[in-house]
């Protein structure tokens, strides 16, 4: 409603036990790479300011709870604060830490590693905001074990549908005629049920069941690929799973 609201550590500490999730983060400042070392600088310790006092919100709210809380590694693009972040949060009591930040794809990797070689292996590591395949594979190398991110189901509701030899754009003419599920062999709601001519017809149509069974696609597409690289990881041939999982999916 336009409304101004001011949300502090604790009243957003507060506002996500309410929600009663199993997993919360707390208050940080996300910057842009555009700011420069000064900015960059004062908005961490802005950060860990309030990553102690949500901390202490936190503790006092989960004597009832059984919530995990997760602090934010911060510090831009520069090496020396996002390794003074981590260092900094592995001080402190959280339960898992989350690695934030707005990286170009090229800089993602570098950042990832020079956090995770010091945050602690027992603890679980959240990379926020990422969710695309190819980048599941990059963090997962790294030692990001959690993910969230918007994109399966915003490339979902655009009508972008993962495949195993890329994305498809359903929209396309081509697929106005093409009575195959979207992924064969794949066993998501979608695939089972309707053709890809099916979907494109939605989509033309602009019916709200495309954007809903475009994103159950997605959804499936994204958490059957995190189980098989975890089974790789299992059966010990990682590398060999992703060299062959990008080769078909980054040919298009």
């Amino acid at each position: 409603d336009g409304s101004i609201h001011y949300i502090t550590p604790e009243k957003s500490i507060q506002i996500q036990h309410n929600l009663g999730a199993d997993i919360i983060f707390a208050f940080d400042e996300c910057t842009s790479p555009a700011e420069d070392f000064r900015y960059q600088t004062e908005a961490l310790e802005r950060t860990h300011n309030w990553a102690k006092r949500s901390l202490e919100e936190h503790d006092k709210l989960n004597k009832k709870n059984n919530i995990a809380l997760f602090g934010i590694v911060q510090g831009g693009r520069d090496e020396t604060l996002r390794k003074k972040s981590a260092n900094f949060l592995k001080s402190l009591d959280f339960d898992g830490f989350g690695i934030g930040g707005s990286f170009a794809k090229e800089d993602m990797q570098t950042a990832v590693r020079w956090v995770n070689e010091i945050l602690p292996e027992e603890k679980p590591r959240h990379l926020l905001g990422i969710g695309e395949p190819e980048d599941l594979f990059m963090g997962i190398e790294n030692g990001v074990d959690l993910f969230d991110c918007v994109a399966p189901t915003r490339n979902a509701r655009n009508g972008s549908l993962y495949t195993k030899n890329g994305k498809i754009n359903i929209m396309n003419a081509k697929y106005k005629n093409d009575f195959n599920a979207v992924e064969e062999n794949c066993k998501c709601y979608l695939c089972a049920n309707y053709s890809r001519a099916y979907l494109a017809h939605l989509f033309h149509g602009k019916e709200i069941l495309a954007a809903t069974l475009a994103s159950i696609h997605n959804l499936y597409f994204i958490i059957n690929l995190v189980k098989k690289i975890r089974q790789s990881i299992l059966d010990d041939n990682f590398f060999e799973f992703k060299k062959e999982f990008l080769k078909g999916y980054l040919k298009s």
